[in-house]
Parts: C-alpha cells; sequence; structure tokens
C-alpha cells in the first residue's frame, strides 16, 4: 500500500470507529459483558491510543531515531479512572486528536514516511509502519465496540 493509500485508510479506519461509537445509546455505554470492555472502556482507550500514536507520529517526524514509550492498555482503564470518564469527552478528543493528527501525516513527504524510530519490543519501525499498527488497532477495536453492546 503506497502512502496515499495508507492515510486514506488511516483516516476512513478512525471515521468507522468514530461513527460505530455515535451509534451506541448512551444508556448502553457502560454495559459489559462479563470479562469484556464495555462501549465506555473501549471508546476511552481509543482516544488515550491516538494521543499515544499521535506522540510517536511527531516523534518520528521531528526526532532522529526516537524511542517510542510502549503503554500497557491492560493499565490504563484503572489508572486513568475509565470509570470515571465521559464518554463524549473521549469522543470530542479522538475525533479532534485524529484530525490533527491526520493533517500531520498527509504533509508527511515520501522520505518522512521512512523515518524511523525504536520500539523496545518491535525493533525499527518507519512512520509507515506506525500509521499501519494504527489503523489494525482500531480494526480490531471496531469489531471489540460492536460486540462490546449488549
Amino acid at each position: 500500500m503506497d502512502n496515499h493509500e495508507l492515510l486514506k485508510k488511516y483516516r476512513s479506519t478512525s471515521l468507522a470507529f468514530i461513527q460505530a461509537a455515535g451509534e451506541i445509546k448512551p444508556s448502553s455505554f457502560n454495559l459489559a459483558k462479563e470479562g469484556e470492555w464495555s462501549a465506555a472502556f473501549v471508546i476511552h482507550h481509543l482516544a488515550d491510543a491516538e494521543l499515544q500514536f499521535g506522540v510517536r507520529y511527531a516523534n518520528t517526524l521531528a526526532e532522529d531515531n526516537p524511542q517510542i514509550i510502549p503503554f500497557d492498555e491492560e493499565k490504563f482503564p484503572t489508572a486513568l479512572q475509565y470509570h470515571n470518564r465521559s464518554v463524549e469527552a473521549s469522543l470530542n478528543a479522538l475525533t479532534s486528536l485524529h484530525a490533527m493528527n491526520y493533517e500531520i501525516l498527509k504533509n508527511a513527504t515520501d522520505a518522512n514516511w521512512k523515518r524511523i524510530s525504536a520500539h523496545p519490543e518491535r525493533g525499527e519501525l518507519t512512520l509507515a509502519d506506525l500509521v499501519t499498527l494504527a489503523i489494525n488497532h482500531t480494526e480490531g477495536h471496531i469489531t471489540q465496540l460492536k460486540n462490546s453492546v449488549i
């Protein structure tokens, strides 16, 4: 997939998640199947992930071989108090962060897409690799979000 197609996929996947989240009735946000995250937790997680990925994109574009700090998605719900957070605020943040990240990425040159960052578990990743990881991450959570509604 070339960079233009990758960016288009990044945009459409995030918009699909935001649309799916918007179709959930507020009364269902905090309902969860046994052992699963509620729709609210999935939405908070995607907002947090968009922030994390945005930092990775910015560092990859601005720094030489920056080190990526991984985040543990199992720790975030408790540490960031998902149970006390507003779904509306997380959806607004996700929408805004995605729009900003998209603007940054659409201005990246072909050389920028090849810039490298270092992940402690995955090794060297290009900007294109990071965007691909974000797309795959969001796609998985679209399914999780749709399955979370009881």
